[in-house]
């Protein structure tokens, strides 16, 4: 379960501290205080995650960890300075190695970096149990010019007819009100990325005692205590968790009693029809996973299943991955068979109390949503209540798919076209089984209103498809207005050809102009692809050990930060600039390419041929599918895509013209 932790302190010289020593610490790095010209160095077990964040006013050298904070040490000059300060904090342990960084990074930079700090962030994994990271925040701000500024301005005040001299913080960052705006704020980022990637855990910054929970809250137990408890040895904090623990335990138990209660209170009206043995399985079901059965929660362990096997299926085999990899499929099968039990009794009760609600039309998960709905409301729902159930959920989905769809652009094209012509085939299927030919209207009073009914669904389920298709495509027309505003051809490029053009300018970051056919841009050297291209083949058969095989993962974020893992579009793009280079990088480099990304995935190669003369021509007449291509000469396929654009444009002008002028004719005549 996500815990909560979040600790401020100050690293001052009254404490005796040293700013380069405690960066040493937390980094992991040698680096030399060149106060006394000392070496800090602290060797660790795993290497920590680091990067420097920094506001845009901030110099250049702030990026240089040993600099940074010898400069500190250098600026302050009081025996009691302030030099830094510390935030420690606990990361969700549900969240992967590469989430978990993603958090800790976008906290940092939204929260302190702009608000001015340069933030030094070391993520520290020396215990699976213990993510967390450590964060050092400069205390003085700096100037728009990039020189250091004030911790305090001195204005003159006068009480009683004597003037005083006080001293006034130039920010708030030192003030309690900050702090608890900094909790509160880690508690929300924490629960986005939670929600994000399909955990129900929740963290708050309140304590038990705001939150008016009777429960106890348990302490931090700190790496001491840890390591008492490892050679055998008897650690009080620990020992005093474990009791706060199992007096939770108590009180959660007692609280969902009385939850229990309350919800069969609510739900006496609306009778549940499941039958003894269903109840026997949702109680063993329920027993076994230990969680309430409803389908939200079916949904989120069965995404936490699917994460958990995706992890696995890169472990070395062994007697232990063996058996977790029974217990996965043991608890799918359970969650599949909990999920058939609850869409039949949703059923059972839809006819009892909504006889004239027709069931095809819904959906399992529709079906059970209006269900839970009406038993937690305790009410028979109005038909505008029922649909906006539906829309509620439907609205849910979109949300919770938009994050997929946004990094996997191509493929969500592409199945949908697929999907296209799936219904149109299922369409006709049934126009054919029922006799309907839609020029003879006897025909289709012939065929039987529930023939009808799902001929009707299949053409609506098509215009749905054909409308995602009009989003995206929405979506790329507002990026190529931006990209090029004064370029009429481009409302003539299809889908697929937008695509490649956003495609192109997320990964070089720039629009592509008419001089790059010529001389295309190269984002990644030779050493670089063949490092890119190695690190990724060692992810992908992954390794026993979590420290060895996160080293590539981590050798990336910290080499190639720009590098966007998650985004498929951006990884073709790479595939495609290898391509252009595969000479240079090698057969065998090249073969753990297209291996690693699933050449088929990105281009079927056999549906086309490349044309020199050209850019590519398909075999057959269909329409061209700019996402079945190799990648061996990206930058003719742009510039054909704008030479057909343009054609299109230059003709439509013409016949616009020529319409105009028929106009103009006719009502001269007139």
């Amino acid at each position: 379960m996500a815990i909560y932790h979040f600790s401020n302190q100050i690293i001052s010289r009254k404490k005796q501290q040293n700013a380069v020593a405690a960066a040493a610490y937390r980094s992991g790095e040698k680096l030399v205080d060149e106060r006394t010209n000392e070496s800090k160095f602290y060797k660790r077990q795993v290497e920590p995650i680091t990067h420097i964040l920094a506001p845009r006013h901030a110099p250049k050298w702030v990026y240089d960890r040993q600099q940074l904070w010898n400069e500190v040490e250098r600026v302050e000059r009081q025996w009691n300075a302030q030099l830094a300060r510390e935030i420690n904090v606990a990361l969700p342990k549900e969240l992967s190695h590469e989430e978990q960084e993603q958090l800790a990074i976008e906290f940092c930079k939204e929260i302190f970096v702009k608000d001015g700090m340069v933030a030094d962030l070391a993520i520290h994994r020396d215990g699976e149990e213990n993510p967390h990271f450590h964060v050092m925040l400069t205390i003085r701000p700096f100037n728009e010019e990039g020189t250091w500024g004030n911790k305090q301005v001195k204005v003159k005040e006068v009480n009683n007819g004597n003037q005083h001299i006080k001293a006034i913080h130039t920010t708030d960052w030192n003030t309690k009100e900050k702090l608890v705006y900094w909790r509160e704020q880690w508690a929300t980022y924490a629960n986005q990325y939670l929600e994000k990637n399909g955990f129900p855990e929740r963290i708050t910054h309140l304590s038990n005692k705001d939150q008016g929970l009777e429960t106890l809250p348990t302490i931090h137990e700190g790496v001491v205590a840890r390591q008492l408890q490892n050679e055998g040895k008897e650690s009080e904090r620990i020992r005093i968790n474990m009791e706060r623990k199992e007096y939770n335990k108590i009180i959660i138990e007692l609280s969902e009693v009385k939850k229990e209660k309350q919800r069969k209170e609510r739900t006496e009206k609306f009778v549940r029809r499941f039958t003894p043995l269903e109840k026997k399985q949702l109680r063993e079901t329920a027993r076994s996973l230990r969680l309430f059965v409803n389908v939200e929660n079916i949904n989120t362990r069965r995404n936490q299943l699917d994460k958990w096997h995706a992890r696995l299926k890169f472990s070395q085999e062994s007697v232990d991955t063996f058996k977790k990899m029974n217990r996965i499929e043991r608890e799918t099968d359970m969650l599949d068979q909990a999920e058939i039990i609850l869409e039949n009794e949703a059923c059972r009760f839809l006819e009892k109390y909504y006889p004239n609600v027709n069931m095809e039309d819904l959906s399992k998960e529709q079906k059970i949503e209006v269900v839970e709905t009406t038993v937690t409301q305790n009410k028979r729902l109005s038909s505008h209540e029922i649909e906006k159930v539906i829309l509620d959920l439907e609205k849910k989905q979109i949300e919770k798919d938009l994050y997929v769809l946004l990094n996997n652009r191509p493929q969500f094209v592409l199945s949908v076209q697929k999907e296209i012509k799936r219904t149109e085939k299922q369409f006709e299927d049934l126009r054919l089984k029922n006799g309907v030919n839609f020029a003879d209207g006897s025909t289709i009073q012939n065929a039987s209103e529930k023939e009808l009914r799902k001929m009707r669904l299949v053409l609506k389920q098509k215009e749905d498809l054909n409308k995602s298709l009009g989003l995206l495509g929405l979506l790329y027309d507002h990026q190529l207005q931006a990209m090029y505003p004064n370029w009429d051809g481009r409302k003539y490029l299809s889908i697929e050809q937008k695509e490649f053009f956003v495609m192109a300018e997320e990964y070089y970051g720039k629009s592509i102009t008419p001089e790059d056919f010529s001389n295309p841009p190269r984002k990644y050297s030779k050493d670089e692809q063949i490092e890119i291209i190695s690190s990724i083949n060692q992810i992908s058969k992954g390794h026993t050990n979590s420290s060895r095989r996160n080293q590539p993962i981590e050798l990336i974020k910290k080499k190639y930060p720009d590098f966007q893992t998650d985004n498929q579009s951006y990884k073709h793009m790479f595939y495609y600039e290898c391509m252009r280079y595969s000479d240079e990088i090698g057969h065998e480099r090249m073969n753990q390419l297209k291996s690693v990304f699933d050449v088929q995935s990105v281009g079927k190669e056999k549906d086309f041929q490349l044309d020199r003369s050209t850019t590519f021509v398909p075999k057959s007449n269909h329409h061209s599918n700019f996402f079945s291509y190799d990648g061996s000469d990206f930058f003719s396929i742009l510039e054909s895509a704008i030479r057909e654009a343009d054609r299109k444009w230059r003709e439509d002008e013409l016949e616009q013209k020529n319409k105009n002028k028929r106009k103009r004719q006719k009502g001269m005549e007139r």
